[in-house]
């Protein structure tokens, strides 16, 4: 199946306004890349995400357009370009270093591949109905059941704070504290950084065109409207995105991140985040 016969549409906004976003979208005919900057939360620590998200994004774009490259090796050289060029040496601290999640997507041939490190998923919409997603949860998994996790959520649940208080944010940095040793090692969780090894632990996936109607790439920030917020279905951000378009999705996340400003109703770390969605419209 030629690229030709995918159209691509895709939409993205900050989180807040008084911060820039730090998502980033390339393209290129069959291959998608989607990269969100990881946001400093230690003190005094440069805000890098962005500028890692930028040279990361251009440097999957250029590896992976390569179809005899496989996605992995393809993040990975991307990770160790990046690495380079902004003098980054492993370790990298979470919340403090330059990181990011980056998804990349791309035609090969009659299917669709799709390798991802964090969480902005892939969701595969079949002419059935069915849906399957990757995602990478290995983080999601370290994180949900320690205490200062624990802690933060249950403040949010009953009442007793609220999105960025001054416990939210300390516990904020306790979690990623905790990470510190669990970064980019098996039986942590991988994310791009300064270690090239990263990339060969992408979690992957691919599936047959033939079989599918739409193709959806998130961030996090977007992706909270199915597993978080539950305010929408895959199928039903793929007609969304068919009708309205992609941005139509997120001004309905938006309007839910809105109503619930403290965290009461949907425990979380921010208000809002950075918001991404790319849509992926495959021709029968």
């Amino acid at each position: 199946m030629h690229s030709s016969r995918l159209t691509i549409t895709a939409a993205t906004r900050a989180g807040s306004p008084r911060v820039a976003s730090e998502d980033r979208v390339r393209t290129a005919p069959g291959l998608i890349v989607v990269v969100d900057g990881v946001t400093t939360v230690a003190v005094g620590a440069e805000a890098l995400g962005g500028t890692y998200a930028d040279i990361l994004a251009e440097e999957v774009l250029a590896l992976a357009g390569d179809p005899d490259t496989d996605l992995r090796t393809a993040l990975a050289e991307a990770i160790g370009r990046t690495a380079k060029a902004l003098d980054l040496v492993p370790p990298t601290v979470p919340g403090s270093s330059a990181q990011a999640t980056v998804t990349v997507g791309r035609v090969r041939g009659s299917r669709f591949e799709a390798a991802a490190i964090g969480d902005s998923p892939v969701a595969a919409v079949g002419f059935d109905g069915s849906v399957r997603v990757l995602t990478d949860d290995r983080l999601a998994a370290l994180v949900g059941n320690r205490p200062p996790r624990l802690e933060q959520w249950e403040r949010l649940r009953s009442g007793a704070g609220r999105i960025g208080d001054r416990r939210h944010r300390e516990l904020m940095r306790e979690i990623m504290h905790g990470l510190s040793d669990a970064v980019n090692v098996p039986g942590g969780y991988w994310i791009a950084g300064a270690e090239p090894q990263a990339g060969l632990n992408a979690v992957v996936a691919d599936w047959p065109l033939e079989d599918l109607s739409d193709i959806l790439i998130a961030t996090d920030g977007t992706s909270v409207a199915v597993d978080k917020y539950q305010i929408l279905t895959w199928p039903q951000i793929a007609d969304l995105c068919r009708t309205e378009g992609p941005d139509a999705v997120l001004d309905l996340v938006e309007e839910a991140d809105s109503s619930d400003p403290i965290g009461h109703r949907w425990p979380r770390a921010k208000p809002g985040d950075d918001k991404t969605l790319v849509h992926l419209l495959v021709a029968p």
